[in-house]
């Protein structure tokens, strides 16, 4: 992984990139000139043999980590090849659409590939509508949610899977609250998951057929069938469980199963009653069964508990063998004990003797600032940036990610363009808040000045909540001069938010973070294109610089 290191004096350490920023590969670099900053790619002199280096902040630095046998491509290279789907153990985020963190960053920040939505036919004073459900856990009592409706959810997890389109298998839950009835019936319930997911959804008749096209899925992948498909295989999917009542399950497991898209997963009262669900492998339980879980996932099934609401639970099912740990504590930051991933950021963990293998997400660039904010009449961040003084026209794109809960929420994660590096500069930015505000431009005019801002929710009423937007456009014009911000849920369809035209070009432009001196908080870009190209890493940018009295770790994929 390409790490640097950089505060109020200039230390840089440099390395190889790959295609798209990835975590290794080779490159060069542009050298700094009077507005730009310090060149990506330079090494400090005093840099030890160790690759560490203090530099005039007197921020220790640290050198590249890793070799290059774990490269990367811009797509995430799959190197888990070996190990399959039911091998590892993940963390599940239970009643997902109730959490205070947004889909994307469950998905992005928090590593996590299990998600789970609860839906009903209907909802008091709102419209029933056919082949629609709504997503709640229970009607008026209890019924926050970040998504109104199915579609908008299964959008918001299409819009990630769009972005990082080589993504770890993503498994989503789908709680069956109410009956069938004639216009939602199991056919319209495959149907909205085929518009939402298309080719990217493993079911059953993909599992039969990858077993010499045997009869049943548990003849395909059931304990002695012949295997799970390897994660590597996998990657870009999704797979949907269904769980409820077994009425209601029994009734799509038992309709046209040859054509069915998603599995599900009953509650077993007993490890023999398994033979009645011939085209499933996956069964569900609370954490009270959990005896019953280890050893469904002893027989060799999938298994998912929920409930895990404490470490010692957490520790028991993770020694039970259980596949997917369901719980409401999906901050790790916050609950170290709630976690899957590694330090590197991969999702799963082993359930046995397996070896676990890295690869980050895609061209994703984090950055670790500890800073004021980027406001009023003077600014504390980082900024990583190109100098476009001789072409300043371009439209940037990308999404931020945050922990989006138990942090500051002003602090932003920004696209970004200024006059100069001077605290005071005029600057344009497009910004994601770190938690419960919705995507704001703010502007400052002239050196000096206060800055101005808009918010704009950008979405339509009864979707999904504003926060939940995480996509960022910054156009700059012909000349430099006038720029317009845009958000948007999915990266295709924009709303623009504020624009805004300066007295002096905008000439440097790239990617800017401010924690709002909450201390180090680290941040996430995904998907960063100029002008639709390729995505960029850390090694794409010229260079790299403090705002004000800003430093930041600037590292590819989503750990530092």
């Amino acid at each position: 992984m390409r790490r640097l290191v950089l505060g109020c004096g200039v230390l840089v350490l440099g390395c190889a990139r790959g295609p798209g920023g990835a975590e290794h590969g080779g490159g060069s670099s542009t050298g700094a000139d009077s507005s730009g900053g310090p060149p990506i790619g330079d090494t400090t002199t005093d840099a030890g043999s160790d690759g560490g280096s203090t530099g005039a902040s007197g921020t220790a630095g640290t050198g590249v980590d890793g070799d290059s046998s774990d490269s990367g491509s811009d797509s995430g290279g799959p190197i888990d090849a070996g190990l399959r789907y039911d091998e590892v153990a993940q963390k599940s985020a239970h009643n997902s659409y109730q959490r205070l963190e947004a889909p994307i960053d469950l998905l992005v920040y928090h590593r996590v590939r299990s998600l789970e939505l609860d839906i009903h036919v209907g909802k008091t004073l709102q419209p029933t509508q056919a082949g629609s459900w709504y997503v709640y856990h229970q009607d008026v009592l209890d019924d926050e949610t970040w998504c109104t409706h199915l579609d908008d959810c299964l959008d918001a997890i299409t819009a990630f899977t769009h972005a990082v389109p080589e993504h770890e298998v993503t498994t989503l839950w789908i709680d069956l609250k109410d009956d069938w009835d004639e216009t939602h019936d199991p056919a319209a319930l495959d149907a909205a998951l085929e518009a939402a997911f298309g080719s990217a959804l493993v079911d059953g008749a993909e599992l039969r057929e990858g077993c010499n096209g045997a009869s049943t899925v548990q003849a395909a992948v059931g304990p002695d069938g012949c295997g799970w498909p390897t994660l590597a295989s996998l990657r870009g999917r999704v797979l949907v469980v269904l769980t409820g009542g077994a009425a209601v399950l029994r009734a799509y497991h038992d309709d046209d199963p040859e054509h069915r898209r998603a599995l599900v997963a009953p509650e077993l009262d007993g490890l023999g009653d398994a033979e009645q669900w011939p085209q499933t492998v996956v069964f569900n339980y609370p954490v009270e069964r959990l005896d019953a879980a280890a050893g469904a996932a002893d027989a060799g099934f999938i298994t998912r508990v929920w409930g895990i609401a404490d470490a010692d639970q957490w520790q028991a099912a993770r020694n039970a063998g259980v596949h997917h740990l369901g719980t409401d504590n999906v901050n790790a930051e916050v609950d170290p004990w709630a976690r899957t991933h590694d330090d590197d950021g991969w999702p799963f963990a082993c359930r046995a003797s397996c070896e676990p293998t890295v690869v980050a997400e895609g061209a994703v660039l984090g950055m670790t600032v500890d800073s004021g904010d980027v406001w009023g009449s003077d600014d504390s961040g980082f900024f990583v940036h190109d100098d476009r003084s001789g072409a300043p026209a371009g439209v940037w794109t990308a999404f931020a990610s945050s922990a989006n809960s138990h942090v500051e929420p002003f602090a932003k994660a920004c696209i970004m363009a200024r006059v100069s590096l001077a605290s005071d500069s005029p600057y344009f930015a497009v910004c994601r808040p770190a938690d419960d505000e919705p995507l704001r431009v703010q502007w400052r005019a002239d050196f000096g000045d206060d800055s101005t801002a808009v918010e704009d929710d950008i979405v339509a009423p009864d979707t999904v909540d504003p926060p939940a937007a995480a996509f960022l456009r910054l156009t700059i014009d012909d000349e430099g001069l006038c720029a317009t911000g845009e958000g948007s849920l999915d990266g295709d369809a924009w709303v623009e938010i504020a624009s805004h035209c300066f007295a002096a070009p905008l000439a440097l432009q790239g990617l800017a973070a401010a924690s709002h001196d909450a201390g180090e908080l680290r941040l996430l870009f995904g998907d960063v294109r100029l002008d639709g190209g390729r995505p960029r890493g850390s090694a794409d940018f010229e260079h790299a610089a403090p705002l004000g009295g800003g430093q930041a770790i600037v590292f590819d994929g989503v750990m530092p």
